[in-house]
């Protein structure tokens, strides 16, 4: 009964395989149960809750400024870790090239075979060649079992300066990959940047919500008096009501975009996406460059143009190995056959060679391939020619667009004098009888308009010259160490 139950066993399991491998989709072994496995593996290390571990104690807020932010970055943005593992992977294809060119390719192959038979051949030669009374004889040619290893160790000899070529190309990609990898770095110090100042932006108009929110309350209280005491209509009353009650939803959108925020801020630099965290305050006004020097800096070390010319030396090298490739490749190595048969002595013999292999290239295969090469060169300097202007076009808009916010906060921090002045006389006014709710709700809210500037200007100032940072090439590192200046 235990050898029937085994085999059925072992029958079932052979279906399963059998099945697995003749459906398109297979099966991989991967059930709910090894999925949440892996989750729950891989959950502290990317910072997210797990709902099924058990909860640990919530730790305190941390406060960074914006130099911690970057230096936080550094070492938990995910980013920047898969784009420094892509710069790995391109030292190791230009690592590759060079063993190409340097190092001989060695190869050996072993064998022990097993015949059916030893196989022989009758000899028949001439009469009087054997001495008389000599009988005939067989040969035999193979034994019926043998062991043989082959060996052979070939260097290429780069006359046409073709693996040169194909080196070159490797470098230049390997360095456009270390570019490529600045140009992220830049992209996500400025996603910090952004991050930062977009949750003290969050942060103050939500302020600015809450002093109008007083305001409308206190109106409401004056109108609901007033109208009490028969000096005004329900309707000035309803007003102002539905007025607060827009503005307290507002600020509980406002407090969604707070916590959205957070989580961006974290997200950026690396932490648990609820990570308590908090962001210092800044008031420095940026230093803002000048064009010329915001251009010179870009065209000089922006990581994207960088990349591209690294790009357009590959592409270079690449199309001059392909047409290198026209001429004969040249080879030299040596060889060592060794088998455990006697019949040949000696039964290891070594050899050393010089050949050369010539591709004529009668298939028309390399002269398309080289027609698309050259192609390929056209198109990248046409990208470059691109990007040279697409940078010049964002340069030019960004530090218009800084310039504007900082006179919108000069503008805004003169205004909003006038505009409390303004609501102090209209609240007056609508004291004695001489104003309507309307007219005081006007002012209350051309009041909050300028607290709201006020808020967000500077922080919008930052975070353009931040985008003028990242367009230049510059560390972000020198930015604030020049507004600490």
């Amino acid at each position: 009964m235990r050898w029937t139950m085994a085999v059925l066993a072992a029958g079932l399991a052979g279906c399963t395989a059998a099945r697995n491998v003749w459906r398109p989709e297979g099966d991989g072994g991967w059930s709910a149960a090894r999925r949440r496995e892996a989750v729950s593996a891989l959950a502290p290390q990317a910072g997210v809750v797990d709902p099924l571990a058990a909860p640990t104690p919530a730790p305190g807020p941390t406060v960074y400024d914006l130099a911690a932010a970057l230096a936080e970055a550094r070492g938990g943005n995910r980013p920047m870790q898969a784009e420094a593992l892509r710069v790995g992977i391109a030292r190791r294809r230009a690592l590759e090239a060079r063993g190409r060119l340097l190092f001989p390719t060695t190869t050996a192959q072993a064998r022990y075979t097993w015949y059916s038979d030893v196989r022989t051949t009758h000899v028949d030669l001439p009469p009087g060649v054997l001495p008389p009374g000599t009988q005939p004889f067989d040969v035999v040619l193979s034994d019926s079992d043998a062991g043989t290893v082959n060996a052979q160790v070939v260097l290429p000899l780069d006359i046409t300066g073709e693996l040169r070529q194909l080196l070159a190309a490797a470098q230049a990609g390997y360095r456009g990959a270390a570019a490529q990898r600045w140009a992220v770095e830049l992209e996500q110090n400025l996603a910090v940047t952004r991050a930062y100042y977009d949750r003290l932006s969050a942060k103050r108009l939500r302020e600015v919500t809450d002093e109008t929110i007083a305001l409308y309350r206190r109106q409401l209280a004056d109108a609901q008096a007033r109208f009490n005491a028969g000096q005004v209509t329900k309707n000035e009353v309803l007003e102002v009501d539905v007025v607060l009650r827009n503005a307290e939803q507002r600020r509980m959108r406002e407090d969604v975009a707070v916590e959205r925020t957070r989580w961006a801020f974290n997200e950026a630099i690396g932490v648990e996406v609820d990570a308590p965290t908090e962001v210092a305050d800044v008031q420095a006004r940026p230093d803002l460059p000048s064009i010329d020097d915001a251009l010179q800096e870009a065209q000089q070390h922006n990581p994207i143009l960088t990349q591209l010319f690294e790009h357009q030396r590959q592409l270079d090298a690449e199309l001059s190995a392909l047409e290198r490739s026209r001429f004969p490749r040249f080879e030299a190595g040596g060889a060592m056959d060794y088998s455990t048969s006697n019949l040949f002595q000696p039964n290891q013999i070594g050899s050393g060679f010089v050949g050369m292999r010539w591709d004529l290239g009668t298939d028309t295969q390399r002269e398309e391939r080289i027609g698309a090469a050259k192609l390929a060169v056209d198109e990248n300097k046409v990208q470059l020619e691109s990007q040279l202007r697409a940078l010049e076009q964002a340069l030019r808009a960004t530090l218009r667009t800084a310039e504007e916010r900082l006179a919108a906060l000069v503008t805004a921090t003169a205004a909003i004098g006038q505009a409390e002045e303004n609501l102090r006389i209209r609240q007056q006014l609508f004291s004695v009888g001489r104003a309507q709710s309307k007219d005081v709700l006007d002012a209350q809210r051309l009041l909050a308009e300028q607290r709201a500037v006020l808020a967000t200007a500077l922080y919008d100032a930052q975070t353009r010259r931040a985008e003028i940072q990242q367009l230049t090439g510059e560390p972000f590192e020198a930015m604030l160490a020049a507004g600490r200046e």
